[in-house]
């Protein structure tokens, strides 16, 4: 009993937080699927609409190479708050949770580690405007400590040497031109009586 009560309230706590930091709706209406394809380029920006344009063009690559599917990219899902290099350009966030292909329910979403998360970060290249880095969580939002951007990931407890009904939180920072996260889990060193 204590078991499902402590899953009832990891459950509960997930889906409050996702509520909280505004993740995309995992699940379509019943109606006629509507593409927001045009509408999600089109806010991205001069700087970052190509880069975005070309990571949709794959995700419908990917999809119709399953079995025909089509890709059906939803509202929401981006979020420009973040500098994590500090050079003074927003860094988009993608979560892979506005992707639905409609012949795979988990393609971009729903597998047991969570969903895709693509995080673009600024590069001084004009050639290649943003460095793509994908993340696999249940969820994320951006804080800042200091001056320095963070990003908070929500994360299956398999990625934490616990259980994949327990959830884990990362916390990765920018550091010489990548994300890193500090350590791991901690064990006790020994107890006091």
């Amino acid at each position: 009993m204590g078991n499902t009560k402590s899953l009832f309230f990891k459950t509960a706590f997930i889906g409050a937080l996702m509520t909280a930091i505004g993740a995309p709706s995992l699940a379509q209406d019943s109606g006629e699927p509507s593409n927001f394809k045009e509408q999600m380029i089109a806010s991205a920006g001069e700087r970052f609409a190509s880069t975005l344009r070309q990571l949709i063009e794959d995700r419908e690559s990917l999809c119709a190479e399953f079995d025909g599917g089509e890709l059906i990219t939803n509202p929401g899902g981006t979020q420009y708050v973040a500098d994590f290099n500090g050079d003074g350009i927003t860094d988009p966030i993608i979560d892979g949770g506005v992707f639905n292909c409609t012949t795979s329910a988990t393609m971009f979403h729903g597998f047991s580690g969570g969903r895709m998360i693509d995080v673009f970060v600024s590069t001084p290249d004009p050639a290649v405007p943003y460095a793509h880095f994908s993340f696999t969580g249940l969820g994320n939002i951006t804080t800042s400590l200091g001056n320095k951007a963070i990003l908070l990931m929500v994360q299956d407890g398999t990625s934490c040497d616990a259980t994949g009904n327990e959830f884990c939180f990362a916390a990765y920072s920018w550091l010489d031109g990548k994300f890193a996260a500090a350590g791991g889990t901690v064990k006790p060193v020994g107890n006091y009586e």
